[in-house]
């Protein structure tokens, strides 16, 4: 046997490996591939079934907590109204039940107040806040004058 014939063989048989390696790896990723395109299809529909499941408990939640929230209230006024009626035994003074409630609304309404215009200005000129601030009627020239 010839060192050329002996060349010729092991090159061969390294190609033969090689096609036979590549089909198998290629095989083995493809297959993979399927099973994560498979797998992050059903993925994404358990990540939805899930974001459905938290969305009715928090749907839950805030409607449970509003109804607790007005028996609460309902429960107030009914002590609200057991002390007045206690403390109007007990004094012989008449005591309205809503006193308390009207007071914190009509604090809140002296609280608000509309914004003030603290601009720099003279006495004929507008302030920021006024309507027609910014909206003058001058009858300037569109074009600068041109000096050749």
């Amino acid at each position: 046997m010839n060192l050329e014939e002996f060349n010729i063989i092991v090159f061969v048989t390294g190609a033969i490996v090689g096609i036979a390696a590549t089909l198998i790896l290629k095989s083995i990723t493809s297959k993979s591939t399927e099973k994560d395109s498979s797998s992050s299809s059903i993925t994404i529909k358990s990540l939805q079934q899930e974001l459905d499941k938290k969305q009715v408990i928090i749907d839950n939640f805030f409607s449970d907590s509003s109804e607790y929230l007005l028996t609460a209230e309902k429960r107030l006024a009914e002590l609200r109204k057991n002390l007045s009626a206690s403390a109007s035994q007990l004094s012989h003074i008449d005591i309205p039940a809503t006193t308390v409630s009207q007071n914190a609304i009509a604090h809140d309404d002296e609280i608000t107040e509309p914004p003030r215009d603290y601009a720099l200005k003279g006495k004929s000129e507008q302030g920021m806040l006024s309507e027609d601030f910014g909206l003058k009627n001058k009858s300037e020239p569109l074009e600068p004058n041109r000096v050749i």
